[in-house]
């Protein structure tokens, strides 16, 4: 795995092992050419919830992001992504139920979600972003889950675009009122 453009192009990124699935470079490719096509990476201030290596806040820094937030259980491969690139970042090493509860005063532009897939923590996530208010004026979450469980709390007028490679699917969601979305967290 490896970082595809911007300032840290090439570098090849620690993964975990184990049972997990690291977004691949093609998908990662194309997931960030709809985003900086929409002109919602430079600047951006992100937040990177299961981030496992960090691939995806580290690539949205490379190619322009203000900054990003890194959350995960095991923060191992991503703080050692970040010390090789010499990239300062804020890193919290918890669940994310309490990761946004600390971060709740905090605005994001943008906030990439890769849990794994036989849960339902991307909508989980969503709905924290949603009460917690944490999503910016024109804030988006991407939610990656698996394609055959799809979203459903989430009022598909608030889904903007959808991809799917393969097993994986990306959800580009809009921020609304807690009221809009179903279900508690």
């Amino acid at each position: 795995m490896r970082v595809i453009s911007g300032q840290y192009k090439g570098a090849k990124l620690i993964s975990p092992r184990g049972e997990v699935r690291p977004t691949t470079d093609m998908v990662k490719g194309s997931l960030f050419s709809m985003l900086q096509s929409r002109g919602l990476i430079t600047g951006s201030v992100c937040l990177d919830v299961f981030c496992g290596s960090g691939s995806l806040g580290i690539e949205a820094l490379s190619r322009g992001a203000s900054s990003c937030v890194f959350v995960d259980l095991d923060t191992k491969n991503v703080n050692a992504n970040l010390d090789k690139l010499h990239a300062a970042s804020r890193v919290v090493q918890s669940d994310f139920r309490r990761a946004l509860r600390i971060l709740k005063d905090v605005k994001f532009d943008l906030v990439f979600c890769d849990p794994p897939y036989k849960t339902d923590y991307a909508e989980d996530v969503y709905k924290l972003l949603i009460k917690y208010g944490m999503l910016g004026a024109n804030g988006i979450a991407v939610l990656e889950h698996a394609h055959d469980r799809p979203l459903k709390t989430i009022p598909s007028r608030n889904i903007i675009d959808s991809r799917v490679f393969g097993v994986s699917a990306f959800d580009l969601v809009r921020g609304e009122s807690e009221g809009d979305i179903c279900g508690n967290v």
